[in-house]
């Protein structure tokens, strides 16, 4: 007789049952897995060479940041000599003689504001003829002694080297000296032997009632000195007030900001320049106030702010006059 398997196998059919294991049975090895119900953290060892892994990433990528921020600013300078030996080429071709200097430049339109270089570097001029050539102590060329010694202070606020904290916060970054809003403000540079000088600033108010920049002052938490105020907090107004021990007095000098001038957001470039008892100031090379008074007669520089205000300021510049 044929058996049921035997028929299956004529018929075509596979038999899919596997056979009966003989013989010796050895268990197969099992692993022990972290299960996914396993909360366990990070080992000590694990935390330590990752941490390891970032500081050396970092120590690498800090001085690729800082070349490139170099670059950066080189390039910038570039641009800024260009543009103006271009004007200065212009003024030479219509009037045919070279310029006064910049002043002069900027006075007939050939350039809306005086360059600067963004690390701090000092301009002059190279040579005027037969084609101008600007230097800067910094990026390009030797620039004249004289020119340098005019330097009182320079920042490109890499860092707070030369900066006094007086009160409340203060920090650097990307070439900006900024505030911490909420309290009141204040930070000096420069020495307090200072006599007759310029300040050039570029300063941006991002919100708030103003910021204020200090000269002729003590350099000490409760500062006695002028201070410049860039004030819309008043009404949208440029002040000079005298400070006495921290106390400020009622603004002696005051004018209104021009009409549609940009408040917020809008980077402005300041100066403020001393000499004996004449005060000169200006907003964008536009002179905003000028007066005479002689209740201080030296002392160093300055930012304030206060409130609520968040300010930025750049490319410091402090020159002798």
């Amino acid at each position: 007789m044929i058996d049921q398997q035997t028929t299956g196998i004529f018929m075509g059919r596979k038999d899919n049952r596997v056979p009966p294991r003989t013989g010796r049975y050895s268990p197969a090895i099992k692993i022990p897995l972290r299960s996914r119900d396993d909360n366990r953290g990070f080992t000590l060892i694990e935390v330590v060479v990752a941490m390891a892994l970032i500081m050396v990433l970092l120590a690498i990528a800090a001085p690729l940041m800082s070349a490139y921020l170099e670059r950066s600013r080189g390039t910038t300078c570039l641009s800024m000599r260009y543009v103006t030996e271009k004007a200065e080429m212009t003024y030479m071709i219509e009037k045919g003689r070279i310029s006064d200097g910049i002043a002069e430049l900027i006075s007939v339109g050939l350039l809306e504001r005086e360059p600067r270089c963004p690390s701090g570097g000092t301009y002059a001029w190279l040579q005027r003829s037969p084609e101008p050539i600007l230097g800067c102590s910094v990026h390009y060329g030797s620039v004249p002694a004289v020119a340098e010694a005019a330097v009182l202070y320079a920042s490109g606020f890499n860092d707070q080297t030369g900066l006094t904290r007086l009160m409340g916060q203060w920090n650097t970054g990307h070439g900006t000296l900024n505030n911490r809003p909420g309290q009141e403000s204040r930070i000096g540079f420069g020495s307090t032997a200072w006599a007759d000088y310029e300040i050039r600033v570029n300063a941006v108010l991002k919100a708030g009632n103003g910021y204020g920049v200090y000269y002729r002052a003590d350099n000490n938490p409760n500062i006695t000195g002028y201070v410049f105020q860039y004030d819309p907090g008043l009404g949208n107004r440029f002040v000079v007030r005298k400070v006495v021990n921290g106390v400020e007095q009622s603004p002696f000098q005051s004018i209104a900001m021009p009409a549609g001038f940009p408040v917020y957001n809008q980077s402005h470039d300041i100066s403020i320049s001393i000499v004996g008892n004449r005060h000169v100031i200006k907003v964008d090379n536009q002179p905003v106030l000028e007066f005479q008074d002689s209740t201080f007669a030296a002392g160093s520089g300055g930012f304030r702010t206060w409130g609520n205000s968040e300010a930025g300021f750049d490319n410091l510049n402090v020159v002798q006059k």
